[in-house]
């Protein structure tokens, strides 16, 4: 059921009286879950007595309010009639016997919130070819909400004027109604849309729902005006056209499951590094069915973090929407940019962004906090408070004044990425930063409560800032199917990066000591692993698909997974990752670690020193009772996944606010831009760039079209060669007609 606020618009439910005196059963379903509280029933006196009796045999719900209309009355005149009951509100007209899906009034309000301009939104329909999305009859097997499961497909977010409005459906604005009453037009059809159009109304059609006539409108001709032939021609649903074609060719197994028409559209901030970060943004944007979600990526170079700025339609880095070579790239992190604030401005406006998503600043502009949209910062490592991403320099950071921030750009060795900022920039900068984070439209989000307390630490005056706690969720297969040896020597796995941050030294200061009572293996440890080769090459295992992950821990069957990290983690997907296996951990006593591993339970800890390390491993391997305990818990815990985390993020930013009409969603309908924009969408030859979606006839005229232009207009031919080409390429045309 849906949420329902106070309405913008009033629904008036038609029964005329050359139709049947009830309702179509899909304006019944419609009434009973969205259309309560705002739905009146227009009907001639003569109707009152049988309608009632078929709503109670037929219909369980409360009777709407009825008004009495004129016999045989039209719509305007319905629309008159209503006014008084209206109170000034726009209403949402339908005959009683058309055939509608979901929420169809809200998103024909969608459409008429598009321009000041309209004075009616009508929906597709097959009953006039003005409105139809058919080239010809729609397919006998094609039911209305077949047809509008189709649509979130095939729209493109379109809003199309077009000569008249559908007559047994439409959604007419109020302000358009009283300029009918004030020029005293309140019959006839044909007359109002004159009327309407002589004081500058437009009429238009949406192509995010469609509505089946009543039986006795089954074929509709448009009144002859002008342009009438070439709106015909060169329709503005082509494409559409082309794409209901295929399916109904296909059949009605090819149904699309149902998603949402309307979908707010959220940006995504991040850098081009992958790693956690673009895991997180991948798993998010493949489990966000609420939301269209748009990536924004920095991509360039040490030293010039920001020589590019792309959009992606998804995490996917393939063909970017637009991209942009920035004049004056950005190192690390720009406090201004006039060309980054501009190529943001015009994502927001070509694109409809609703909110952001800040995963990354690392080569954009703090600027993009400062969209007054709503706006999550996720912090998934500690930039841009820290140059080194990590607050370690000699131990976990507890402050960072000037004197200490300028020690670590001079000599920390974890802090290189920017060493060209220097500490003084970086110093103005983040206090930039602290202070934007401050505004009422941007919330601040962190994978573990570690994150907020030692940002806290470091920065007292985040102290007012909510730092809102969301764990990164993950899908993953099921429960495995393999088991540890109950005897035998200890079986350890190290599962990702031997990047110095990543323990490699803690390891191997513990490995003489392990291999007297086990074996380890390391899973993903990247070239860093080359220094620990002597464990043999059955151990060491540079890469993996993710996918293989769990084939390979079921080969290996180890009894408990090694997280070694010497910086604190912000969460560690690696983590997740073991506990989903049923591999309990072993880590170092530091951020996310220390934040979600009940020690004993669950896994165990360590401090930051091997000899500790060899210590926990010995008591586990002399307890293998301890052991096989965590894994039975490991093996019933649910995993966390994506869609929940997603969840999450929408309760922390609701966009119900940013609707553009009381009652109506947030977002757009269809397919934005971003998704139109397909690298499949066209084929490409050379030069040339062809819409899949566009009948080959039109194609062809069109190109005949530019050919014809181009030879008149070029100097290079002669006065006969010209002559030749352009006779030619009229009986073509003539033959595409």
């Amino acid at each position: 059921m849906s949420q329902m606020r106070a309405p913008a618009w009033r629904v008036c439910v038609h029964v005329a009286t050359d139709a049947p005196p009830h309702w179509h059963p899909s304006l019944l379903a419609w009434l009973r879950s969205f259309g309560a509280g705002r739905t009146l029933c227009a009907l001639a006196a003569s109707q009152v007595e049988a309608f009632t009796r078929a709503w109670a045999s037929a219909c369980d719900l409360p009777m709407p309010p009825c008004v009495a209309v004129p016999d045989g009355a039209a719509v305007v005149e319905v629309l008159a009639a209503l006014a008084p009951a209206t109170g000034g509100c726009d209403v949402a007209y339908v005959r009683s016997d058309c055939a509608v899906a979901g929420e169809w009034d809200m998103l024909l309000a969608r459409a008429a919130c598009e321009d000041g301009a309209i004075a009616v939104a009508s929906p597709l329909t097959a009953a006039t070819p003005t409105l139809s999305p058919f080239a010809g009859p729609k397919p006998a097997w094609m039911a209305v909400d077949h047809v509008n499961r189709w649509l979130p497909q095939l729209s493109h977010g379109q809003v199309f004027e077009v000569p008249a409005p559908a007559p047994f459906c439409a959604y007419w604005r109020a302000a358009a109604l009283e300029a009918l009453a004030r020029q005293g037009v309140e019959q006839a059809l044909d007359q109002a849309e004159d009327a309407l159009l002589r004081l500058g109304w437009r009429f238009v059609g949406c192509d995010w729902v469609y509505v089946d006539a009543p039986p006795g409108a089954a074929s509709l001709n448009p009144r002859p005006s002008e342009g009438l032939q070439s709106f015909l021609t060169y329709h503005p649903l082509l494409r559409m056209r082309h794409g209901f074609g295929e399916a109904g060719a296909w059949g009605e197994a090819s149904l699309p499951p149902p998603v949402p028409m309307v979908k707010p559209v959220q940006l995504h901030v991040a850098h081009s590094w992958g790693g956690g970060l673009g895991r997180w943004v991948e798993d998010y944007c493949r489990a966000d069915e609420a939301r269209w979600n748009l990536v924004l990526r920095s991509i360039g170079t040490w030293g010039a973090f920001g020589q590019r700025i792309a959009l992606y339609r998804s995490h996917q880095m393939d063909r970017p929407l637009r991209d942009w070579l920035l004049d004056m790239p950005i190192g690390s992190i720009a406090v201004r940019h006039l060309q980054y604030r501009r190529i943001l401005d015009e994502i927001v406006r070509d694109f409809r962004v609703d909110a952001i998503i800040v995963s990354s600043l690392i080569g954009h502009s703090l600027e993009v906090l400062d969209s007054g949209l709503p706006t999550t910062v996720v912090a998934h490592d500690y930039t841009p408070f820290c140059a080194a991403l990590s607050i370690r320099f000699d131990g976990l950071c507890t402050h960072c004044d000037t004197s200490r921030l300028q020690q670590c750009f001079a000599r920390n060795p974890l802090n290189r990425f920017f060493r060209d900022a220097g500490a003084p920039y970086w110093q103005a900068m983040r206090e930039d930063y602290l202070a934007r984070l401050r505004q009422a439209h941007i919330r601040v989000a962190a994978p573990s409560a570690s994150v907020a307390r030692n940002l806290r630490a470091l920065a007292p005056a985040l102290g007012e800032i909510p730092v809102n706690i969301i764990p990164h969720g993950m899908d993953f297969p099921g429960s495995p199917d393999w088991a540890p040896a109950a005897t035998g020597r200890l079986r350890l796995v190290v599962l990702g990066s031997m990047a110095p941050q990543k323990g490699a030294d803690l390891l191997a200061a513990a490995l003489p000591a392990l291999k007297a009572f086990a074996d380890v293996y390391l899973v993903g440890c990247g070239d860093e692993g080359e220094r620990f080769k002597a464990l043999g090459a059955d151990r060491v295992l540079a890469r993996y698909e993710r996918d293989a992950l769990p084939e390979i821990i079921a080969g290996i069957a180890p009894h408990a997974g090694l997280l070694l990290s010497v910086v604190p983690e912000t969460f560690s997907y690696t983590l997740s990752e073991l506990w989903a296996m049923g591999v309990p951990p072993v880590a170092t006593r530091l951020g996310g670690f220390a934040d979600r591993i009940d020690d004993g339970v669950d896994g165990c800890l360590c401090a930051l020193d091997a000899e500790d390390l060899v210590r926990v491993l010995r008591r586990l391997d002399a307890d293998r009772a301890l052991l096989a305990g965590m894994r039975a818990r490991l093996l019933v815990r649910p995993v966390r996944s994506c869609a929940q985390m997603v969840a999450d993020y929408h309760r922390l930013q609701p966009l119900s606010a940013r609707s553009p009409l009381a009652g109506v969603r947030a977002g757009v309908p269809g397919r934005p831009l971003s998704e139109r924009l397909q690298a499949a969408d066209t084929d490409a030859v050379g030069a040339l760039h062809v819409d899949r979606q566009v009948p080959l006839r039109t194609v062809l005229r069109d190109f005949s079209s530019y050919l014809q232009q181009k030879i008149a207009a070029t100097p290079r031919l002669g006065v006969w060669r010209k002559r030749a080409l352009l006779a030619l390429l009229r009986i073509g045309a003539r033959a595409l007609k």
